[in-house]
């Protein structure tokens, strides 16, 4: 932690900036005042396009840079500085360097980590030096300061890995978290460390007789978790989701197109005709919901036509969501065969539908399902970097809740395009059952 985000990645964007030790500002690599305060500003703003459940809001590099913690220096480095140094350098070999080191990181942070990835981290921190050497040392020994002891580390993080696991078993962030429950302990300014002592002494005792007596939810000093909470909504069609207010009854017939575009959706999941799929949409109002929880540690996501978006929210309204999608939808006289595509977009509306059983649908039973209405994002096709960005939005389209996995964040970036931040990773994927 202490090598990478509060030593190496600080060390970089002093190099940026020009206010590295005693080298001068005229290298290729430094960036101009008024670039270096445009990025800091882009940081700053990114807070409100970021979800909370990303982590604490990032400052503004450019000036506030002494209230960066080792967490805000990784969501800077790994999500932000990609997108806000795009196309900023004279010398693009630069960027590229920056980048490598990024994806080097990410493997790094991974929960699982495969003996070919430890190999690629090996090679890929060794060349990384060597390129940072010719980019910054250039064998000069005026510039021996850009090759701290903290830069031959890295050559050494993939023999960490292999010898105690994934980083995040053995990283200080578990005890720098202790270390700060620690803090309210201290009642005597005169024996601090008897305070303390005493502290975890007593909990350590709590904790063995939790263990011992199968006390642990009878003597828990928080109050319990609770998935479901009055006035949610929950339905055993969806066991991953939960809905919470605000909750409104809206006419669908009031808007023909959406109205239209559920029906499309319903077509779809019981393989009918639009018209007799429109026929059982139940008349007058259906419920909507303002949010959605997936359980299980999922995030909370917010439909934005009901709950409003101020100016010290954070925008919770854009997600992921995955579709099978047929990839011989061009050729009509071959069998379809899909696969999972993912695709993004801002959630509007989430709407309740209570189907009643009809033959025609081949229903036996009444069943709930829970429809997303997201107004599509025309997402570019990821780059070579692997970033995906976007100009403009397309319409909206009505799918299944269960396809819709996660929030996203969004950073602007110096051209006016916004690049997608989504840092699920494979743990937040949907699951498709054949029928």
């Amino acid at each position: 932690m202490h090598l990478i985000w509060l030593n190496l990645v600080p060390n970089l964007v002093l190099l940026f900036t020009g206010n590295f030790k005693e080298l001068g500002s005229d290298d290729p690599y430094v960036l101009p005042p008024t670039v270096w305060e445009a990025i800091g500003t882009a940081t700053a703003e990114s807070g409100h396009t970021i979800p909370s459940a990303f982590g604490a809001r990032v400052p503004n590099i450019a000036k506030e840079k002494q209230y960066f913690t080792a967490e805000t220096w990784s969501f800077w480095s790994l999500y932000l500085a990609p997108a806000l140094l795009h196309q900023r350098f004279q010398d693009i070999s630069y960027y590229t360097h920056f980048l490598k080191l990024v994806k080097l990181l990410h493997i790094c942070l991974q929960f699982e980590i495969s003996k070919d990835e430890i190999s690629k981290v090996r090679d890929g921190f060794r060349d990384w030096v060597t390129e940072f050497e010719s980019l910054y040392y250039r064998s000069d020994p005026a510039r021996i300061s850009t090759c701290p002891i903290t830069l031959h580390g890295l050559l050494h993080i993939a023999d960490y890995i292999e010898a105690a696991g994934p980083v995040w078993t053995a990283w200080a962030f578990v005890m720098e978290r202790y270390c700060g429950s620690l803090r309210p302990a201290i009642r005597s300014r005169r024996f601090p460390f008897a305070s303390m002592d005493t502290h975890v002494e007593e909990k350590a005792q709590l904790s063995q007789i939790k263990l011992i007596y199968n006390l642990t939810a009878e003597l828990s000093l928080s109050p319990p978790a609770v998935d479901i909470k009055a006035g949610d909504f929950f339905c055993n069609e969806y066991p991953q989701s939960v809905l919470m207010p605000p909750k409104v009854k809206t006419d669908l017939s009031e808007s023909t197109g959406l109205r239209h575009k559920v029906a499309a959706c319903l077509a779809t999941r019981f393989n009918v005709s639009v018209a007799i799929a429109k026929n059982h949409i139940p008349d007058g109002v259906l419920e909507q919901w303002g949010k959605v929880r997936r359980l299980g540690g999922g995030d909370t996501m917010h439909a934005r036509d009901l709950v409003r978006f101020g100016d010290g929210n954070r925008d919770a309204s854009y997600v992921r969501y995955e579709l099978l999608v047929d990839i011989y939808a061009r050729q009509r006289r071959r069998a379809p065969e899909y696969e999972p595509r993912d695709f993004f977009g801002q959630l509007r509306r989430i709407i309740v539908v209570r189907l009643k059983p009809a033959t025609e649908l081949e229903l036996e039973r009444p069943v709930t399902i829970l429809l997303a209405a997201i107004q599509r994002i025309n997402a570019s096709p990821a780059n070579s970097d692997g970033m995906r960005f976007y100009k403009d939005m397309a319409d909206i389209e009505v799918v299944d809740l269960a396809s819709v996995q996660c929030v996203i964040g969004r950073v602007k970036d110096h051209m006016g395009q916004w690049f997608i931040i989504d840092r699920s990773g494979p743990m937040a994927r949907a699951e498709f059952v054949d029928e």
